[in-house]
């Protein structure tokens, strides 16, 4: 395995399965599961590229392709994609949903849990 994907893999676990490791900062952060030949993936990737654009400093976003990573699959027992999962600034998972959400969906997810990005 090259250097580059193993630190891949390394950053990945850390921030799907050790609570309270973010890399930005302790902030809430949006994880998304997906495959490259799903057609809502691509439409997600999207969102999370305006979340990283739009609140900057304010939500870490992590694109995680379960070909590239089967035993986080198997781990989340991900059965359909795209599979969000919402944690806050310690890390605790907030919520788990699945399929495509628009951004005003995603920021909705984050109040109903107390956080806004604003």
């Amino acid at each position: 395995m090259c250097r580059k994907n193993f630190l891949s893999v390394i950053a990945i676990a850390l921030v799907l399965f050790v609570p309270g490791c973010a890399f930005a900062k302790n902030l809430p952060s949006i994880t998304m599961l997906s495959t490259k030949t799903c057609p809502a993936c691509s439409q997600m990737e999207k969102v999370l590229q305006q979340l990283r654009s739009e609140y900057r400093g304010k939500v870490s976003t992590v694109h995680v392709y379960l070909e590239d990573n089967p035993d986080i699959a198997k781990k989340y027992n991900i059965r359909y994609v795209p599979t969000l999962i919402f944690r806050d600034s310690n890390g605790k998972m907030i919520a788990q949903q699945i399929g495509y959400r628009s951004i005003d969906d995603v920021l909705l997810t984050f109040a109903e849990s107390g956080i806004t990005l604003n």
